[in-house]
This record gives C-alpha cells, structure tokens and sequence, in this order.
C-alpha cells in the first residue's frame, strides 16, 4: 500500500464489534478513542492492526479503511495468512487492540472527478467501499462505473449494498466472475444498472460499459490481476500511465 511521510504511532483501541461478511471476510469497527487523525481519514487510506497475542503484541498488518469518512474505523478483512483467517476472525468485542494511521494517498480529490471507473480484484474492494460510501453520503452526482471481479457472486459480500446504491447515485456496477458458468442468471430487471460478466475484465467488457476511455480509472487488487487489466485497459486506448494503482496485500 502506498504510505505518505507522515508516521502515526500506533496507539490503543478497541473492537467495538465484529461482522462475518462471509466464510473468509472480517469486518472490524474499531473505538480509536480520542485519536483525532482518524476523525479525518479520508476514501482510500489505510490503517495498521495489532493484536495480542500470547508473547506480546503482533506486528502491524495494514488494511484499507472501508467506512465512509466521519463513521467509525471499519476493516474489513479477507481470511489469507494466519493473521487474517485466525487471530481477526477470533477478536471479540472490547479486545483491546492497536490501531495507527491513517495513511496513504490513494483516491485522493477523486470527488472532483465527473467520470469515474473503479476496477477491483476481490478484497481490493475495500477503498471503493470507502469512496462509494462517501459519496453516497454526499448524494454526489458523479458518473461511477465499478468492476468488482471475484470467484463467484458468493464472494461479492457487498453485493447488496453496492446494488441500492445504484438506486441512489449514477452508479454501474459490473460483476466479473471468473468461475460461474452462467453468471447472467444473477440479473434483475428491477436493477438495470447491475451488470453479470463471464471470465476476466477484458477491453471488450470495458466497451460495453464505459463510455469514455479518458475517465478517470482507479485499480486495486492483487499484482498479476493489475498487470492484466492494464494490458486490457491500454487495449482500450486508455493512457495506463494516468492509471491510480493500489497493490492489495495479504498477511
């Protein structure tokens, strides 16, 4: 994840709750007290975790804030390491943890942005969560295509929230699975701005459903899955050099 220069100690807070989002996702709400930088996070910035454990405190592990700004610090969390699927999905409310930050650039001024694509690999997610979820707040009226691409429909945790935003901003949401053999059955008449596409984000994807290869793209997700969507994106005449990246890490 990217950093800025500034290096918030790491200071302690609390779980207020915990919330399975499926079998291998974790939300955590956090208490950060009177810490007054996360008053003011903004979409796109990240956090670290530490936990307890039996020696002592873990090491930090970084995870994207997924709240809108002003709501409480929310993680949410996909099950990898041993970090991620044992000692987060074992934290219960009032578990005193560590909590520093916020760090991190990604996004930045992206509400200023009228055209916006937003292409994420699985957890990778998490930022866009952020950024939609403030500007649901703010009933923006920018022009938001996202791509989320997963395994299955199973695995978009966010699937119902993302699907009433549409309701309330001009929002496109584009699920790209690569293991469904019949993705499209997943449709909703009721839901006309909720696409189904079959396999990876390919060029021809990008041309059923952005209308402008000069918007402004933003992707986060796991290396070779970027590496992929530019190569897609540059084959769409989109300038990948005007790409904003985020590489999504597992611990």
């Amino acid at each position: 994840m990217s950093d800025d220069s500034s290096t918030p100690k790491s200071r302690n807070a609390r779980i207020l709750r915990t919330v399975r989002e499926d079998d291998n996702t974790t939300s955590v709400y956090i208490d950060t007290g009177d810490d007054e930088r996360f008053r003011s996070f903004r979409p796109g910035q990240f956090a670290t975790l530490r936990v307890m454990e039996e020696d002592g405190w873990s090491d930090a592990h970084p995870f994207t804030i997924a709240a809108a700004p002003g709501e409480t610090v929310r993680l949410t969390i996909r099950g990898k390491g041993r970090f991620t699927s044992e000692l987060v999905p074992g934290l219960r409310d009032g578990d005193e943890v560590r909590c520093a930050g916020p760090y991190g650039v990604f996004c930045r001024d992206i509400e200023r942005q009228e055209q916006i694509v937003l292409i994420a690999g699985g957890v990778g997610i998490t930022p866009f969560l952020s950024v939609l979820r403030s500007f649901d707040q703010a009933g923006a009226t920018n022009r938001v295509v996202l791509f989320w691409s997963n395994k299955t429909y199973g695995d978009a945790f966010a699937a119902e929230e993302l699907e009433a935003m549409t309701r309330r901003l001009d929002l496109t949401v584009v699920h790209v699975l690569t293991r469904e053999t019949n993705p499209h059955h997943y449709a909703d008449p009721e839901l006309p701005a909720v696409f189904f596409e079959k396999g990876r984000l390919s060029r021809d994807m990008l041309a059923r459903h952005v209308q402008s290869a000069t918007a402004s793209f933003y992707l986060c997700g796991p290396g070779p899955m970027q590496q992929h969507v530019l190569d897609e994106l540059r084959a769409f005449g989109v300038d990948t050099g005007g790409v904003e990246t985020e590489q999504f890490l597992f611990s």
